[in-house]
């Protein structure tokens, strides 16, 4: 557990160690083993014939990642919940599974740092409150062009490039661009459709060396941000 113990200036490194790690982070399903891939543009999907499209419900549909402070200092540190609902985009669904697919577009600046909530039911290593300038100078820096540059890259996109399994279960490659860097993810899924509604869900770790992003470190490494990051999903989609 990360602890604030801590002078002012210590609280400053905390800040700053936390917005890495943040940065990476929105690459929601990333899954284990990232692979780098030439930067890209996105390129729409086509749909064959006999799929069902799905439009995801964003105010359903969730994301959580954990995040944890690494190095000999890292007690001065703190955990940290970053959530967001504002996953947006479509899936379809073919008989063969490798025929489905889907495309997601998340905008950055969607991202909730901290909320009291949701720190709350993450159990007891996140149960300490973090005050709102904190979560505020957190959320600043994540934004900032040493991260997710939110001024020239605003979305995260992310497209199913190959889905292997079946009823209950599938494993996705994903696609995965932050700012100019593309990723390809392996990322295990377990869904479920009750009529005109898709539900999946996952867990998983990812790091953000994967993703083409260096932790954030200070004093020589002393206080850094753990290059893994765990991470939840609850998306849920409905027909069109």
């Amino acid at each position: 557990m990360w602890r604030r113990k801590s002078t002012r200036r210590a609280a400053q490194w905390k800040s700053g160690a936390r917005l890495a790690a943040v940065g990476v982070s929105l690459m929601l399903m990333a899954g284990c083993g990232a692979r780098p891939s030439a930067p890209g543009q996105a390129v729409t999907i086509a749909r064959p014939p006999g799929t069902t499209q799905f439009a995801l419900d964003t105010n359903a549909s969730q994301i959580w990642l954990l995040l944890q402070a690494d190095g000999p200092m890292s007690k001065i540190g703190h955990t940290h919940v970053i959530t967001t609902h504002g996953l947006q985009g479509s899936v379809w669904l073919h008989p063969q599974a490798d025929h489905s697919g889907c495309e997601f577009e998340l905008p950055v600046d969607s991202f909730v740092v901290d909320d009291p909530k949701e720190r709350a039911a993450a159990g007891e290593e996140y149960a300490e409150p973090l005050d709102q300038e904190a979560r505020a100078g957190t959320r600043e820096h994540m934004l900032g062009d040493r991260q997710l540059d939110a001024a020239h890259y605003p979305k995260v996109s992310l497209q199913c490039q190959h889905l292997t399994g079946g009823s209950g279960e599938i494993t996705v490659e994903l696609k995965i661009t932050v700012r100019d860097h593309a990723s390809s993810l392996s990322v295990p899924v377990t869904w479920q459709r009750n009529g005109s509604t898709l539900q999946a869900e996952g867990v998983f770790s990812f790091t953000q060396t994967g993703l083409g992003l260096e932790p954030y470190s200070l004093l020589f490494g002393a206080l850094k941000v753990r290059d893994e990051i765990r991470a939840r999903f609850r998306l849920v989609a409905r027909t069109t």
